[in-house]
């Protein structure tokens, strides 16, 4: 049989889930016992019982179908146990011969699970190791054949050229899909084989720089521990890879262009045929009159946060295209993607030709923050913010060791008004321990909405992921990228799905989240439900407070059906991260680690690099100063 179209669990969320149950249809109908299976064979039939023990059938089945193929399931598993039972030196090495890719797995799973590979001697699994080296990714994952040959395999890994491939992917990749499998590394090999076995790859031509980078991020584990100077290593090789990328013309070009025009009418024009173009119209600031309304300008024009006052700049999950997706990247990384970088860009433009334009009127960012500082005041006298930036002619990294200290000062601020319901100066004198942006609070209760349960997660694939592929109908093919948009904009009949799709498709209507109306089309049935869904999959969370009352009352229903969780912070889970990413390494190992470099004497020896830096800590400010602002105006709301 074609390995190509044999069955396979991946797992419960697999698109081809109905592709592999109609073919499992098909071969279980034609199931006789007494055939006589190959291995592969005999797993493929294992692979269809993997499906039933998740509870997964198509709906078509009757129960009596589904009795009927689990006993069939039943049987075939009592004749592969046995076959797993006889392997011994005399038969293992033309099983693993035969294996087809899919089921390699299964089998060292098995293997391990009945206990067989005890009959295997040192001498024969020397021998495995050595003639079918590949099977080692398979065989770490088996921790009762690890704890058995633990010296073999040490050894074995040791001068293995893919070890250190190995080693990465298992202890430092970050996987796209949620990560079930548990990897067993033998204890005899230390921490300083692994350093030397890292080393020997660094110094190796045929280094690969997507695995460079990951001993680049690694992070010290009592798996992995690697020294300053491996990690100076890792770093120069990169670089040298990333030029020779360069020089081969394997990369790309982002092309953004800022203009402030004197004539334009209109606030923005955008333009995005070839590059990203943004024209400003001078003559609209002109007519901001005040500082506050100047200040603005990074919310309502250039979109620093969004309509529901997220901020806008983060990277997010709906961003990231398939290729990036599935792309080698680290676990303890932030993930700096084609879309979060154009962002990066964009607004450290905006920020400069801002800049620019306010030194023209006598005015500075820093005027801007102060007078925005005042206006918060407003809001909670009689308590006063305190927040002194210097506006004066010194240079930037001048500038920068003065702003961040004032920074984390303005954060205890907030996180003092919020616990103690004023801004206490002395209590805050008290400890000189750095804050975490996880300790800053809401004034309000629901303040950020995260998925909690499965169904959400599961709707939110069917509706709005563009590898649901239950969006891909004739006529339209690929003109929308989601079911979600492709039933809002089209009138859709059951007989438009393919037959793969239509189980799905059933299981919404009789759900309840979609419906046929009286013309046969297919519509969404629960529609502000569904919104929430997408925008949960736009950003990952709500702002509550910021929708209005019809749909903060869908809400309240998953709160009450424990379908969604709540925070009460400042600021959400990606807000905070984006924070990390840029003030600090504690949470990422390429954090930018603005906060401390400056105060500790690493940063670099470069003007325009202190520049930069500084109009990225002026733009977290500001972002900091909305949120500050977002969060005493919901208070407000809910008294």
């Amino acid at each position: 049989m074609n390995s190509l179209r044999r069955i396979v669990f991946h797992s419960k969320e697999d698109i081809l889930v109905s592709h592999h149950l109609l073919n499992a249809e098909k071969l279980l109908d034609e199931y006789h016992s007494n055939t006589d299976f190959s291995i592969n064979d005999l797993l493929e039939i294992y692979n269809i019982k993997l499906y039933f023990e998740n509870g997964i059938y198509l709906l078509s089945w009757s129960e009596d179908t589904k009795i009927k193929y689990k006993e069939i399931c039943q049987t075939n598993w009592e004749i592969l146990k046995e076959k797993i039972l006889q392997i011994n030196d005399d038969v293992i090495e033309k099983t693993i011969t035969d294996l087809e890719y899919n089921y390699k797995i299964h089998f060292w799973n098995l293997l391990n699970q009945l206990n067989s590979y005890k009959k295997i001697s040192v001498l024969k699994f020397e021998y495995l190791l050595n003639n079918f080296e590949h099977q080692i990714n398979y065989i770490i994952q088996q921790k009762g054949i690890v704890e058995k040959f633990d010296k073999q395999i040490s050894k074995f890994l040791i001068v293995y050229k893919g070890t250190t491939e190995i080693l990465l992917s298992k202890l430092e990749e970050k996987k796209t899909f949620k990560e079930t499998t548990k990897y067993y590394f033998p204890k005899s090999l230390s921490l300083i084989n692994k350093e030397n076995i890292i080393i020997d790859y660094l110094n190796s031509v045929d280094a690969n720089i997507n695995y460079v980078r990951l001993i680049e991020n690694s992070r010290d584990s009592n798996e992995l521990k690697l020294s300053p100077k491996t990690r100076l290593k890792a770093k120069k090789k990169s670089r040298e890879l990333n030029n020779q990328i360069r020089e081969n013309g394997i990369s790309w070009n982002i092309g953004i262009q800022i203009i402030f025009c004197k004539d334009q009418i209109e606030p923005v024009k955008f333009d995005n045929k070839e590059s990203i173009s943004i024209i400003y119209s001078e003559k609209f600031m002109n007519n901001l009159n005040n500082d506050i309304s100047l200040f603005y300008v990074y919310k309502k024009l250039f979109l620093f946060v969004d309509e529901t006052n997220l901020i806008s700049l983060i990277n997010k999950n709906s961003e990231v295209d398939s290729l990036e997706r599935i792309s080698m990247k680290s676990k303890n990384a932030y993930e700096t993607g084609e879309v979060f970088t154009k962002k990066h860009i964009l607004s450290s433009l905006q920020m400069l030709i801002f800049e620019d334009y306010l030194k023209r009127k006598k005015n500075s960012t820093e005027n801007l923050i102060s007078s925005f500082i005042k206006h918060l005041n407003d809001y909670v006298e009689p308590s006063k913010f305190i927040f002194n930036i210097q506006n004066s002619e010194i240079s930037h990294i001048e500038k920068i060791r003065n702003i961040v200290p004032e920074y984390e000062f303005l954060l205890k601020q907030y996180q003092t008004y919020v616990d103690e319901g004023e801004i206490d100066i002395e209590l805050i004198q008290i400890s000189s321990t750095p804050i975490r942006f996880s300790e800053i609070y809401s004034q309000s209760v629901n303040k950020y909405i995260y998925i909690e349960d499965n169904l959400l997660f599961k709707l939110k694939y069917q509706f709005f992921s563009d590898q649901s592929m239950l969006y891909y109908i004739e006529p339209y093919n690929d003109k929308y990228s989601n079911l979600y948009d492709l039933l809002i904009n089209e009138n859709v009949k059951i007989e438009n799905f393919q037959n793969y799709q239509i189980n799905e498709i059933n299981s919404l209507i009789n759900e309840g989240y979609l419906k046929i109306n009286s013309n046969e089309y297919i519509k969404i049935n629960t529609e502000i439900l569904i919104y929430l869904i997408g925008e949960l999959h736009r950003n990952d969370v709500l702002s509550y407070w910021n929708y209005d009352k019809n749909i903060r009352n869908e809400i309240d229903k998953m709160i009450e059906q424990k379908l969604v969780k709540v925070e009460n912070t400042l600021l959400t889970i990606a807000e905070k991260n984006y924070f990390n990413y840029y003030l600090n390494k504690k949470e990422f190992t390429n954090g930018l680690d603005l906060r401390n470099k400056y105060l500790h004497g690493t940063n670099s020896f470069s003007e325009i690099e202190h520049k930069n830096d500084y109009y990225t800590l002026l733009r977290i400010i500001i972002l900091t100063l909305l949120k500050i602002e977002d969060d005493i105006l919901i208070k407000g709301k809910t008294k």
